[in-house]
């Protein structure tokens, strides 16, 4: 960086040809020598420029060092005065396009709601006949953004992030050039109403920069903040995440969209290790803990937590743990060089909330229909009236996103011979607009089946439906997955690969599978896959967890998480693990080239706008390393 033209401290220019002498910082901002040890001498540390904290000055300076009777404010507190972090920056004024209302007040459109459906396993059922877990499928697919949403703010829901970075000692050298690389990435993609706040830990937590808005005074001014940070002591991921929600709850404003990225390559060892460290998440904020609270309420205002776990060494247990409990995913990074990546994929969902609050609601449509259950994964919901209604809470959903739940129904006989119809359930979705922030209610969609004599019964009333059929499949691996993990951290790594063989070969003999669909295909790749992540102890530890892990959380939030693994020997599926599941085929297009680039990472949830974000990522590593090699190659001509 070229030195700057004034001094930040006295503001007079900086002329080294009239004797002056000049101070260079190790963040690169320069200033005169006696300004810094006036500065310095008072005890002050910190660049008026950046606000990062030196850590090598000139031993000219040490001598002077007294405590200081006035320090200037700086980015991090110590104290517990409520409003020390209430420094964000201020939110700008949305501005109306000419003779038009403001994209704040306009409500969504036909074309930008949220689609609704709603399918039964089977079209019909005889007239005498009766199920007491009849399935039917409800589910919400999300509009679209525009391409052009990225860089059109108006056009999406702003964005608050916290971004929580291990700079402990074991994430020294290629670890924290990349994380770096990847934060730069982050501020480069973050729009002008979105705001970022870095936090480190070590050994403790530190606020690096306050919650800024990433216009180009505020990219600069963070990565130069960024850019000086040295890893060096222990790991205290509990100091991070409290001093995150410091800054979230301190803030005077709030953009609609609220997050934490939080990222680790090691174990906490401040505060205990496996069971201890996880009871002492229970000390953490309610706003992290808001999806492990027992209630049938709905959820309490939570900030989920998009965890990642870097390197092979992290505490997946921990990291998936954080994750849950906050409503948000777990990704596991055990290439390194891929973090910018999943950095790219989880800004991508983040930068494209659509609907916030979202509720599906569904309803009994005929007496003595009611409803039994509703496996909804990690999403909370609640039977109420004897089984006549029902919710399943979602909260914010991304563009383009879809989320698919059976709902299991009690349906009994039919009241005589002439009824020819039962209407099972009414299905409807509301949710907050964050751009218009108005209540939205959906259509709603009702779901009848045939109730024939039995001895009328065709062919056509029992054909199963494939969606349903799939969708069975896909939770039920699911759960084997869950189930088998708590086998294997008991150290049953064979009845572990035994049960999810069983899983395996049940759902390859269902309607779904025998007809060639990718989702299945998809499926059966991760249980071979997690297989040969439980073939050893060793193995299991120093990846099957996170991987298993990694999937399931996936699965149980319906979202993409980032799996950037080296695959196992003879376990890579390329028909299966190179596209997008059927389910979601459709809907989401054909695969791009940047989607199929890495084939053991998570298709099944992607998004577009996650795609592109994927995409532009990837081009720049590109880029990158051509640049290196191109650079390598001119050394060694000239040498």
């Amino acid at each position: 960086m070229e030195p700057k033209e004034v001094c930040a401290i006295c503001l007079a220019t900086l002329n080294v040809g009239q004797g002056q002498a000049l101070f260079t910082a190790e963040c690169c901002h320069t200033f005169h020598f006696s300004c810094i040890a006036s500065n310095v001498g008072h005890g002050n540390h910190i660049c008026p420029t950046c606000r990062s904290t030196w850590r090598n000055l000139p031993s000219q300076f040490t001598p002077n060092l007294t405590p200081p009777t006035f320090t200037p404010p700086t980015y991090d507190y110590i104290g517990t005065d409520p409003t020390l972090f209430a420094d964000d920056e201020t939110l700008p004024t949305p501005t109306p396009a000419p003779n038009t209302a403001s994209s704040s007040q306009t409500p969504p459109q036909n074309g930008d709601m949220m689609i609704v459906k709603a399918l039964p396993q089977y079209p019909a059922l005889s007239n005498s006949d009766q199920s007491n877990s009849f399935p039917v499928l409800v589910g919400i697919r999300a509009p679209p953004l525009s391409p052009e949403a990225s860089d059109r703010p108006n056009d999406r829901a702003p964005l608050d992030l916290i971004a929580v970075l291990d700079v402990s000692g074991s994430m020294n050298g290629d670890k924290i050039r990349l994380l770096k690389q990847a934060v730069g990435f982050v501020t480069d993609n973050l729009g002008p109403s979105d705001r970022l706040s870095v936090i480190t830990f070590a050994t403790s937590a530190r606020r690096v920069t306050p919650l800024r808005r990433m216009t180009d005074a505020g990219r600069v001014d963070t990565m130069n903040a960024v850019n000086s940070i040295q890893v060096s002591g222990a790991t205290n991921i509990i100091a991070g995440l409290k001093k995150a929600v410091e800054v979230l709850e301190q803030r005077r404003e709030k953009n609609p969209v609220s997050s934490i990225i939080l990222l680790s390559d090691g174990q906490d060892n401040q505060n205990g290790r496996g069971p201890d460290f996880l009871r002492s998440l229970s000390n953490l904020p309610l706003c992290l803990r808001a999806n492990n609270i027992t209630s049938y309420a709905p959820p309490t205002d939570g900030v989920p937590v998009h965890s990642f776990g870097f390197g092979s060494d992290h505490d997946a247990t921990a990291l998936h743990a954080i994750a849950d409990g906050s409503g948000g995913t777990f990704s596991y990074i055990e290439s390194i060089e891929i973090i910018q990546d999943a950095f790219a994929r989880c800004i991508g969902g983040l930068l494209s909330v659509v609907a916030q609050q979202v509720e599906i609601q569904v309803a009994s449509g005929s007496p003595g229909v009611e409803i039994q259950s509703i496996p909804s994964g990690r999403y909370r919901n609640s039977i109420a009236a004897g089984g006549l209604h029902g919710v399943i809470y979602i909260g914010d959903v991304y563009a383009e996103e879809e989320k698919l739940f059976l709902v299991y129904l009690s349906v009994p006989p039919a009241d005589d011979q002439e009824t020819l119809t039962t209407k099972l359930l009414e299905v409807k979705c509301c949710y907050k607009d964050p751009l218009c922030n108005q209540n939205i209610m959906s259509d709603i969609v009702r779901v009848e089946i045939r109730r024939p004599l039995a001895e009328n019964f065709t062919e056509e009333d029992r054909r199963l439906c494939l969606e349903v059929d799939r969708e069975r499949n896909r939770v039920s691996i699911a759960q084997g997955i869950t189930e088998a993990q708590a086998m294997a951290e008991r150290g049953e790594l064979g009845s572990a690969q035994t049960l999810l063989e069983q899983r395996r070969l049940t759902m390859m003999q269902t309607a779904s599978a025998q007809a060639g669909d990718a989702l299945c295909e998809r499926l059966e790749g991760e249980v071979k896959e997690i297989q040969g992540r439980m073939r050893s102890k060793s193995e299991y530890e120093t990846g099957g967890r996170a991987y298993a892990f990694s999937r399931s959380s996936a699965h149980l939030y319906q979202r993409a998480s980032t799996q950037a693994v080296i695959p196992q020997a003879g376990l890579r599926l390329q028909t299966a693990l190179t596209r997008p599941a059927g389910l979601r085929q459709s809907m989401a297009g054909p695969a791009t080239s940047s989607s199929i680039s890495a084939p053991l990472e998570d298709m099944d949830y992607q998004t577009s706008f996650m795609r592109r974000m994927v995409h532009k990522s990837r081009e720049l590593r590109q880029m990158g390393d051509q640049s290196e090699n191109s650079d390598e190659t001119s050394n060694i001509s000239n040498s």
